[in-house]
């Protein structure tokens, strides 16, 4: 008995591990270089600066004078069921402060939109850029384990204030769930239901030889 418990827990952990091995080989990336203004969706208030650059390729710029929104790119038909979506880019300021309504930050959004109208959305980092910057990585993430992939998911650039952001080598990392709860959870109820049994059945053995020695 101990034998086939053991078997059916490592067969167990066998599908799991070869599951976590077949979502490994499906990371996607993406990457944005900023070179043309064609490639951004808002092109009104910002411009391509060749000469402030973090890849040497060119940086978005936005001389913002009051808050703005920058939609980046859009991707649509893509499938992001239950995927891990990583938003990075270098970022820096100049002279970016806050005003009377503003707080004098910038930081980069990532929004999933579905079918059903509903959206998700992280912003990133945790510390926004302010001030005036150095290039420094801008990052957020995004869980989507609803179960259902998005229509679209929009890349965009907020700054709230007045003042210099410029934004470079932008990336979005695709990449499956690890441990899907539902598949995790599965496991778990199997491991608990045989060694439920087994306990059951040792028991019960026991129980067997007592009544014996008593006859």
């Amino acid at each position: 008995m101990i034998r086939t418990l053991g078997s059916a827990i490592v067969l167990l952990f066998s599908v799991f591990i070869y599951n976590y091995n077949l979502n490994a080989q499906e990371d996607t990336e993406y990457n944005f270089p900023i070179s043309n203004i064609e490639e951004i969706i808002t092109r009104s208030g910002v411009s391509i600066d060749n000469d402030m650059t973090s890849d040497g390729n060119g940086a978005l710029f936005v001389d913002a004078t009051s808050p703005v929104t920058v939609e980046l790119f859009e991707l649509d038909h893509e499938n992001f069921k239950n995927k891990r979506l990583t938003f990075k880019a270098q970022m820096r300021s100049e002279d970016l402060k806050s005003t009377e309504d503003t707080r004098g930050i910038s930081y980069i959004e990532l929004i999933a939109a579905f079918p059903d109208g509903e959206e998700l959305m992280s912003r990133g980092p945790r510390v926004p850029v302010s001030g005036t910057t150095d290039w420094r990585l801008a990052d957020t993430v995004l869980y989507l384990d609803s179960g259902h992939s998005p229509d679209s998911v929009k890349l965009n650039l907020v700054v709230e204030g007045q003042g210099k952001v410029w934004l470079d080598d932008i990336n979005l990392e695709a990449i499956p769930l690890r441990l899907n709860y539902l598949f995790w959870g599965h496991i778990v109820v199997w491991i608990v239901l045989i060694i439920y049994i087994y306990d059951l059945i040792r028991k019960n053995r026991q129980l067997k030889r007592e009544l014996e020695v008593y006859a």
